[in-house]
């Protein structure tokens, strides 16, 4: 409760020719009409790690200032004890692209408290690290071709035309180039599945399918060839793609092809363990057509 002159503060209180330090009513002080804040300052401005943590800010004036936080910390306080501390918690800075940043915490007055030195604010600050992560997007080409092993009796002539028969023989080949690791996290984000597999032509009545009969399949290449699918050998984590593969695939069912293709590779949509990494729909790639 401050003691006023019509709207100014009572500068000074004399009893008889002696200064008076201090008056009271009751138990709560009533001059002088201000308090005052000496300091406010974290504790700590090393640079903090981009994972994050709690660093103090301590206030030292009389007890009862008041005053606003603004920054972190921010809200309206009465300093309670002296010296005071605000635990501040930082969050990480692990933001996509982000830099290091600037952790800033402003004291200003409030009421009748004033600080120390006049100034209207006291400020404090301190720099956070960044992670490093970048945006990124992921790449790998795909080439190859399909080549029939088995000619002769494999392909039979029907009014002219040339057709693959039931147990014709290929070979896939193809080569993987491009596939690169997250910048993030030095590793290589994971394919959900990556297939090789499925042949497509055209039968001998003229429709077309990518679905043709397929009696048996088997490959080799960087990594291991199961049933159609290819499995890191490093699983569940992911390795490098980057090499050469083949694929030996025989023409089942009853349907005469008038010509073959055969999908290299089909890598589904990524298992995307860094989230930095622009969404990709997974690349599908076959085979030229091949003709009896």
């Amino acid at each position: 409760m401050p003691s006023n002159i019509e709207h100014a503060n009572i500068s000074a209180i004399k009893l008889g020719i002696a200064d008076v330090t201090a008056g009271y009513i009751g138990n709560e002080q009533v001059y002088p009409n201000t308090r005052e804040i000496q300091s406010a300052v974290y504790t700590s401005t090393a640079t903090l790690s981009s994972s994050g943590g709690t660093r103090t800010f301590r206030v030292i004036g009389e007890v009862g200032s008041t005053y606003n936080l603004t920054g972190y910390g921010s809200g309206s306080y009465t300093l309670a004890s002296s010296p005071y501390d605000h635990n501040i918690s930082i969050g990480g800075n692990t933001s996509c692209g982000g830099s290091s940043r600037t952790i800033s915490t402003t004291l200003s007055p409030t009421g009748s408290t004033v600080l120390q030195g006049g100034g209207s604010s006291f400020s404090s600050s301190f720099t956070q690290s960044h992670i490093g992560y970048v945006n990124w997007t992921p790449s790998l080409s795909v080439s190859g071709s399909l080549t029939h092993t088995n000619p002769g009796s494999t392909i039979v002539t029907i009014s002219g035309v040339n057709y693959f028969t039931p147990g014709a023989n290929f070979t896939g080949t193809l080569t993987v180039s491009g596939y690169t690791s997250s910048p993030n996290l030095s590793n290589y984000v994971r394919f959900t599945t990556i297939q090789s597999g499925g042949l497509g032509g055209v039968r001998q009545n003229g429709s077309s399918t990518n679905n043709a009969a397929e009696s048996s399949l088997t490959g080799s290449g960087v990594i291991n060839y199961i049933n159609g699918s290819w499995t890191s050998t490093n699983y569940p984590n992911a390795q490098n793609l980057n090499g050469n593969y083949s694929i030996n695939v025989t023409l089942g069912g009853g349907d005469n092809m008038a010509s073959i293709r055969f999908l290299l590779f089909n890598g589904s949509p990524l298992n995307n363990n860094d989230s930095c990494a622009t969404s990709w729909n997974g690349i599908k790639v076959w085979s030229g057509y091949t003709y009896p």
